[in-house]
């Protein structure tokens, strides 16, 4: 059964653009290719201070991805956020 979920996620601001491009692509690939489902957005949403210094980084880019899939699809989108520690400071996922 698919669901459409939300998907936040926030990057350092001094990421390389290929460390970034990896991350973008390997979602992309789980969603669309893997699992055949329906990426409808994927961009960035803002640049902005932190609350608090997460792994001594102070600023942030936060990414937002809506898509339309199923939960084992969202479980490896989680396993990918989770594993890129040096490239992904915090992740949320949310069933709309």
């Amino acid at each position: 059964m698919t669901n459409n979920y939300e998907i936040l996620f926030i990057v350092p601001k001094s990421i390389d653009a290929s460390q970034y491009s990896e991350l973008s692509d390997k979602i992309t690939t789980t969603i669309k290719d893997k699992f055949n489902s329906e990426l409808s957005k994927f961009e960035k949403w803002a640049e902005r201070k932190l609350a608090y210094t997460i792994n001594n980084h102070s600023d942030g880019t936060y990414y937002i991805i809506e898509t339309k899939c199923n939960a084992e699809c969202i479980n490896e989108i989680e396993k990918i956020l989770s594993f890129e520690k040096a490239s992904v400071l915090r992740f949320l996922i949310d069933k709309k």
